[in-house]
């Protein structure tokens, strides 16, 4: 009676090979992947994700809108005293929030230390950057912040401008804040956002995400971008005066080079938006950059919403358990023709699943992981294989099931 009722709802031979599938995926994880000699296939499998082909190449650039609430200042690798005048141009602009990412380590000339000290205090919003080091996994504490010297931070927020992720190859994550010895810091971008608009960063807040992933609205093409030397320059500064450019506006200051190859390789990262999504060998998206679309993703409020890890576990087993219950019933019943039909729904269901996790991505910035249920689905063939010829044959109850 039991065992019919079971039968009745639950397929048992499925659920075997199922459970079966799991574990080895399970145990591969555990004795393989944390293996140091398969390092170059562990970090290929990091370096790529579905959503970065919807970045690289189902979005269509022109169609997307403009960066206009952040102004980006590249200002070069600059000494303290063309920083100072630099900044003092920019506050006779009357900026909303003035960010600048250089850090003032330590102090220099007294002379120039004193110019820069009274150009900042000319932004009243103003953020300087420090960085975040020596993470302690125990106490889960960051050291007090460094690179940004007491004298020029004094009245001033200051956040971390390091993206502090254990995986930094490509830039998808972002931390809202990190807890100090000291207290909490916020980030850089997050911030910006605080000072620019309150509200939309206490949403952010709201989320309790300790870690963000990045929805990048766009890249260099999209940014409204200033050279320093224009601000310098009397003649060209008149007309910045006259049209408001940064009036009003986010204007973020810092390292911004052209994208050319030949450039230092300064404070540049790969983003899912580098055209080569697999391979990449160029850098393409500055720090700031970074930091200008989290700043913008906080204030148009589009987050990215990650599929609970347990749903995607669910998920990821229902997958393989009607694909096995599928494709079982084909070897019990159509065993002449089970490779290839298995095999042409295995490809049909692999394309399907990519164009479906890209569509949720694309239309309604939903991430969701199906990658155990994906692999199980392709190991579900073979483990059938050795269920039905090696297993089932080896033990006698299952037989009677």
């Amino acid at each position: 009676m039991g065992m019919a009722f079971l039968r009745k709802f639950i397929a048992p031979h499925a659920l075997i090979i199922t459970i079966l599938t799991f574990l080895f995926i399970w145990l591969f994880q555990i004795f393989f992947f944390s293996r140091h000699f398969l390092d170059p296939f562990n970090n290929g499998l990091r370096d790529y994700e579905i959503t970065d082909i919807v970045y690289s190449q189902f979005r269509n650039s022109q169609s997307v809108q403009p960066i206009t609430e952040v102004v980006l200042v590249n200002c070069g690798l600059p000494d303290r005293g063309k920083l100072a005048q630099l900044l003092d141009r920019i506050s006779r602009l009357e900026p909303a929030v003035v960010g600048l990412d250089i850090e003032l380590a330590g102090l220099k000339t007294p002379q120039t230390d004193s110019l820069l000290k009274a150009a900042i205090d000319k932004n009243p919003r103003m953020v300087l950057a420090c960085r975040l080091v020596s993470y302690d996994r125990q106490s889960d504490l960051f050291d007090p912040p460094i690179n940004c010297d007491p004298y020029f931070s004094e009245g001033k927020k200051t956040a971390f401008t390091n993206f502090v992720s254990e995986d930094t190859s490509i830039i998808r994550l972002f931390s809202p804040g990190e807890m100090t010895i000291q207290g909490p810091v916020p980030a850089f971008a997050v911030e910006i956002a605080r000072q620019f608009a309150p509200e939309k960063a206490e949403k952010l807040m709201k989320r309790r995400n300790p870690v963000e992933r990045i929805w990048y609205s766009g890249n260099q093409e999209h940014f409204i971008k200033v050279e320093d030397s224009l601000l310098l320059n009397d003649a060209t500064f008149q007309n910045f005066l006259n049209n408001d450019v940064l009036k009003g506006r986010i204007v973020m200051i810092g390292y911004v080079g052209n994208h050319q190859p030949g450039e230092p390789e300064i404070d540049r990262f790969f983003t899912p938006l580098n055209p080569r999504y697999t391979g990449k060998s160029y850098p393409d998206m500055y720090g700031l950059e970074i930091h200008a679309n989290i700043a913008a993703m906080i204030l148009r409020e589009q987050y990215i919403y990650q599929i609970p890890k347990w749903a995607e576990e669910l998920l990821g087993w229902l997958f393989c358990y009607f694909n096995v219950l599928l494709f079982h019933w084909i070897y019990v019943h159509v065993r002449s023709t089970f490779h290839g039909i298995t095999r042409l729904i295995q490809l049909l269901e692999l394309a399907f699943m990519f164009f479906l996790i890209a569509l949720f991505f694309y239309y309604f910035r939903i991430q969701f992981n199906l990658t155990h249920g994906i692999l199980a689905m392709v190991l579900s063939y073979d483990f059938i294989m050795i269920y039905e010829s090696l297993i089932k044959e080896k033990i006698k109850i299952l037989q009677k099931i």
